[in-house]
């Protein structure tokens, strides 16, 4: 069986890793990536520790053109991927005959370079007989990012073969045993062992897909369809997310955080009213912390359904009755998977925002997971009851949650969950709802006004009243249409045994509103 096209794309997009950069530097790195592999090819198919690629020799650069095109090819005519991108080509060389060829290797007739020349050198060249440089394991860690993409990789140098496998689903086990097969196979030991990915990187890239193995090949241009439309869908959801990775290193939240960070914590709850930013600081936090990479990013809300199924690990649906599947399967879910994913990445943290933490029962939702979430029992392995694999949570990752002390109808957090949070307060302010209305050309009078009617309004709030509520405030209609859409009935309810209260606020609030506008609030 081959690679199914799901899967086949997965790995396509994978390896973007190399380069999180768009445009020239991720090119020069997939560029050089592919000469690299073409070289190790060709060094174990003729059991040398080098490859001559001199001008006269024809049929060591053909085997050359050949070997680099099943790095990157895309159909057989001659169609190439320049970036595992959305930047393509075609040339029936492969690029041999430009940079690769006429720069660096007609330089190395007068004296030896080193390839390629701005990522760290992976080739050396002499005389145009090309081998591997001396330091070539640690440049392909510091600068390829090979352990985040070997997996990725090795999948995609396999699209076109035949696996000895039956079931359309596979093992992290069995797909890790028929790569290591391969890669030895094709390529010099050294490569090969840089190659060959982790059950846990493998996890990452077979549990994304629904399918892995089809009875017949993967068309390449259907794939290369396929990444146009995620490309597509994708800028599509880059566009409509508003929030940018531009939380200021002097603000407050930010530097509170970084401290208990810094102190070892591994979860921060993010406590307040109704309307205090929570969310939006736990998502600008994310970001900030993982340097706008949202690869290392993950977000779930709990609510009074979401259960240890939906967060760990889950049976789900495989098979059916009389046939050759088992009816169910476990399969990991968001924070097993997000822990597999920090594992493979130890030098990053990975952050997961848990909105609405205590909306659902978050002892039941983590389960055993409640001991191993804390710091000093992290890396310490446990197994895992539906797939009974051995598991255990890494120290870099960060779990970012929000919650509402007040809100009477969510679980309190008992004595344990909350010894494995630090708290931070937010609470209702004046100020970032002044910087709410500058930003949208509010007039000075009026903001004035906004800002005593919120300070009258957080006297009577039992537990205080959120800024957020006014950040779309531009205009008096906005006012009109938020009292009488939203605020009345939330005062309504917030003061229904103290009339007097409500008469007040109602009162503050029409102060800010003209005499003309006075008449539509209701």
């Amino acid at each position: 069986m081959y690679f199914s096209e799901e899967f086949v794309l997965a790995a396509y997009k994978g390896l973007k890793k190399i380069d999180p950069s768009v445009g020239k530097s991720r090119q020069e790195k997939v560029s050089a990536l592919r000469h690299l592999l073409a070289s190790c090819e060709l060094m174990k198919k003729n059991n040398t520790d080098s490859v001559s690629l001199q001008v006269n020799d024809n049929k060591a650069r053909t085997d050359f053109i050949n070997a680099v095109s099943r790095v990157v090819s895309l159909s057989d005519d001659g169609d190439y991927t320049i970036d595992f991108d959305v930047e393509f080509a075609k040339r029936n060389d492969f690029g041999v005959r430009s940079n690769f060829y006429t720069t660096r290797l007609k330089d190395s007739r007068s004296h030896s370079i080193e390839y390629p020349g701005r990522p760290k050198p992976l080739l050396h060249m002499d005389n145009e007989v090309v081998s591997l440089t001396e330091d070539i394991t640690e440049n392909l860690k510091s600068a390829f990012n090979i352990e985040k993409i070997r997996a990725y990789l090795s999948l995609w140098l396999f699209r076109g073969e035949d696996f000895s496998l039956t079931s359309e689903k596979v093992t992290t086990s069995e797909l890790a045993v028929e790569l290591e097969k391969k890669l030895r196979s094709i390529y010099t030991s050294s490569i090969a062992e840089q190659l060959l990915p982790t059950e846990s990187e493998l996890a990452i890239v077979i549990n994304a897909c629904t399918t892995h193995l089809a009875n017949g090949k993967s068309s390449l241009e259907n794939i290369l369809s396929l990444q146009t439309e995620a490309t597509d869908e994708n800028t599509v959801k880059e566009k409509a997310h508003v929030l940018k990775n531009n939380l200021s290193d002097d603000d407050e939240v930010y530097i509170a955080a970084s401290k208990l960070l810094e102190r070892g914590s591994k979860g921060i709850l993010l406590s307040g009213p109704p309307g205090t930013s929570k969310t939006w600081y736990a998502l600008k936090l994310a970001m900030k912390l993982a340097d706008g990479d949202f690869n290392r990013i993950s977000r779930v809300q709990f609510h009074q359904s979401y259960s240890y199924e939906d967060f760990i690990e889950g049976l789900v649906a495989t098979g059916s009755i009389g046939g050759t599947e088992p009816l169910f399967k476990p399969k990991f879910k968001t924070f097993v998977n997000l822990c597999l994913k920090a594992k493979s990445d130890i030098d990053n943290n990975y952050y997961l925002i848990i909105d609405e933490f205590t909306r659902g029962d978050p002892s039941r939702i983590f389960g055993e997971l409640l001991t191993y979430i804390e710091a000093d029992y992290r890396d310490i392995e446990f197994i895992l009851p539906y797939s009974e694999e051995k598991f255990y949570v890494p120290q870099n990752v960060i779990i970012l949650a929000t919650m509402n002390p007040y809100d009477k109808s969510v679980i309190d957090l008992d004595a344990a969950m909350e010894r494995r949070f630090e708290v931070i307060e937010l609470a209702p302010n004046k100020d970032i709802l002044k910087s709410f209305l500058t930003n949208n050309s509010v007039k000075g009078v009026t903001i004035g006004k906004l800002v005593n009617f919120f300070i009258t309004l957080n006297k009577f709030s039992e537990h205080g009243f959120g800024h957020t509520y006014f950040k779309d405030i531009k205009s008096e209609e906005d006012l009109i249409i938020l009292w009488n859409h939203k605020l009345k009935f939330i005062f309504e309810k917030m003061f229904k045994y103290k009339e007097d209260a409500f008469k007040e606020i109602r009162n503050s609030y029409l102060e800010i509103i003209s005499e003309d506008g006075k008449e539509r609030i209701k």
